[in-house]
């Protein structure tokens, strides 16, 4: 196999969460499983004869906030394009798309591999905004029909064959989905259909240019799912050249139970959708006020803030990832080290400790029981050598239980710190006590001084900070 690589190229679907559907004022509702069927409907959605569809705002501002999100070209005019094929989930037999003038051109996704020591770019061969189909419910062999998710919002980008690896892949719809979550357009979750991703991939060997015979896996709710997929679907490929058969151009659908895919169908090169322009929307022409107003809402990426945290703060994978995984995570750090806490400090609080009390709680951080303002007075304590590391833990651990003050928890633990006089007096007397481990410093002999430091550790009932200890002791003895 090492002759041979992979090219992928991707189709992902995502669903928008506006609250309405996109062309009628219908509830726009993630959950299906959760409703009763054919409740979030009207005759737009269901496509009387007499209903017109009507473009509605919410679903457009998400629309093309994701797009300034994505740092692409935003174009003024645009039009709606009319796809026709026949397919049980179609009531109309035909779906709303664009195709001949998309709002958006020209865009790539900035991402890392590699545990962020390389930077890679994917451009995007299409992207627009379509109407979703109806869903088919399958029991007792009879088919029912839901009308719940017609007309839903959903987007779908296409990428060019940039990818080389199942890496490359799962690191971009990563990217993907922090980009649409940070914004607030949709929850892009892979187990709940609300991101679907269909993976076209060939071989070709490593010297050649030319590109092989695609096949198009479908069926994958999670990124372990689309990583096996990719795999499996890269030997079986090797495997028949190898035995000298032809690839077939297929759609194969991915078993991730018996981790093997089996054909769905052929797939041809193109297909007759009869594209024209849609003749009951009219050109979509947006103005510079409302393009300026989403991109005022527009938050960095995650790739910006983790090119930040590796370049500016020195921080590996271990910080990184959590700290961009969630976009009040990265907030509440960057809000630290603006309000002066050091930023390796911030982040191993947060990652260390915050964030295993609420992945322990399944809870998200903005429901904890005590203010931000609460937590960085504790920081803020510890920094300055008011309190120790284990003190401050253990004050942590009342303020998430009661969302008590930490100050309150500090004075009833007696956890004050001893002010600078109170410590020199006291260190005066162990080295009075300890004349012997004082020349073993004047000696060199180092090991002497962490003695010294647990002398004054016991004597102060463990108040004294450490650090501070061991530079008192030093500066009293001229060392």
């Amino acid at each position: 196999m090492s002759n041979y690589e992979m090219v992928i190229w991707l189709e992902i679907h995502i669903k928008l969460n506006s609250k309405t559907k996109l062309f009628c004022a219908c509830k726009n509702e993630q959950k299906f499983d959760e409703i009763k069927p054919n409740t979030n409907i009207c005759p737009v959605c269901t496509w009387q004869p007499w209903a017109l569809p009507v473009l509605q705002e919410e679903p457009l501002q998400k629309w093309v906030k994701l797009w300034l999100a994505l740092n692409c070209k935003i174009n003024k005019f645009s039009n709606f394009d009319r796809k026709s094929y026949f397919y049980p989930d179609l009531p109309m037999w035909y779906q709303i798309t664009q195709l001949f003038h998309p709002t958006n051109v020209e865009w790539e996704v900035k991402f890392f591999i590699n545990d962020y020591s390389e930077e890679k770019s994917v451009k995007i061969q299409q992207a627009h905004i379509e109407a979703d189909a109806w869903k088919t419910i399958h029991e007792n062999w009879k088919a029912y029909l839901d009308y719940n998710r017609a007309a839903t919002p959903l987007v779908e980008i296409v990428t060019y064959p940039d990818f080389r690896s199942e890496e490359e892949v799962i690191e971009f719809l990563k990217e993907l989905q922090r980009i649409v979550r940070f914004n607030n357009v949709g929850d892009a979750d892979l187990e709940k259909g609300q991101m679907r991703v269909d993976v076209n991939i060939s071989i070709r060997e490593k010297w050649n240019k030319q590109f092989w015979t695609r096949v198009e896996l479908k069926n994958m709710n999670s990124f372990s799912a689309i990583r096996r997929a990719i795999q499996h679907e890269f030997k079986r490929q090797v495997k028949l050249v190898g035995l000298g058969k032809e690839v077939e151009q297929e759609t194969r659908w991915w078993n991730d139970v018996k981790w093997s895919s089996y054909t769905m169908r052929s797939k041809e090169d193109a297909l007759d959708y009869r594209y024209f322009p849609e003749p009951d929307l009219p050109p979509l022409e947006l103005s510079d006020d409302f393009i300026n107003e989403q991109k005022k809402q527009v938050v960095k990426s995650s790739f910006e803030r983790a090119k930040m945290y590796k370049e500016k703060y020195w921080f590996h994978k271990e910080f990184i990832t959590p700290l961009i995984s969630d976009l009040e995570i990265s907030n509440y750090f960057e809000r630290l080290v603006n309000d002066w806490i050091k930023p390796k400090n911030a982040a191993k609080w947060i990652v260390t400790i915050l964030l295993r009390y609420l992945n322990n709680d399944n809870i998200h951080i903005s429901s904890l029981n005590f203010s931000y303002n609460d937590f960085l007075a504790l920081l803020k304590k510890e920094q300055d050598g008011e309190i120790l590391h284990p003190q401050a833990k253990d004050v942590f651990k009342e303020m998430y239980s009661s969302g008590r003050n930490p100050q309150e928890i500090i004075e009833e633990k007696w956890y004050k710190a001893q002010d600078d006089s109170e410590l020199e007096n006291m260190i005066k007397n162990v080295l009075n006590e300890n004349s012997e481990a004082v020349q073993d410093i004047k000696d060199w002999k180092m090991k002497a001084i962490w003695f010294l430091v647990w002398q004054i550790m016991k004597k102060s009932q463990w108040k004294a900070n450490p650090a501070k200890a061991k530079d008192m002791i030093l500066k009293i003895i001229n060392w």
